[in-house]
């Protein structure tokens, strides 16, 4: 009984200590965390998936909850045939569970790329434009 309340107590301070992350945009470049940054000149492109289902497979250690997913992932987007669109492996991922909207960010030279969205569409959508007009005037 002991174990399970300590076992309880780390869950949840740990859930405290990571929240989710949000994108932002400072000067050239896209920040995730402070040691999470993409310069705009490194970007190989950025695609926006819009209503789109996705399957995810975790890779490694995940951090989530029933509403937010942060970590390494394989992540498949779908049409609504269940067909794929496109596929991503192990990209870095933050993904908000009530939103359907998804920004996909390839990096140049680089395997890594890294998919998220934010708690709607709406806030998804403009932040794909905001990024997609620094994108194209970085070019």
């Amino acid at each position: 009984m002991l174990a399970g309340i300590f076992g309880t107590v780390i869950i949840l301070s740990t859930m405290r200590m990571n929240p989710p992350v949000y994108a932002t945009i400072k000067e050239d470049t896209i920040v995730f965390q402070p040691d999470e940054r993409i310069k705009f000149s490194k970007i190989e492109s950025i695609k926006y998936f819009e209503d789109t289902k996705i399957e995810l497979v975790s890779n490694g250690f995940r951090w989530g909850s029933d509403d937010y997913f942060s970590g390494d992932a394989n992540i498949r987007f779908l049409n609504t045939n269940g067909t794929e669109k496109e596929s991503v492996y192990k990209c870095k991922a933050y993904l908000h569970s009530r939103s359907n909207d998804y920004i996909l960010i390839e990096l140049k030279n680089s395997t890594r790329s890294y998919v998220f969205n934010f708690d709607d569409e709406k806030e998804t959508k403009k932040f794909y434009n905001r990024m997609d007009s620094f994108y194209k005037s970085s070019e």
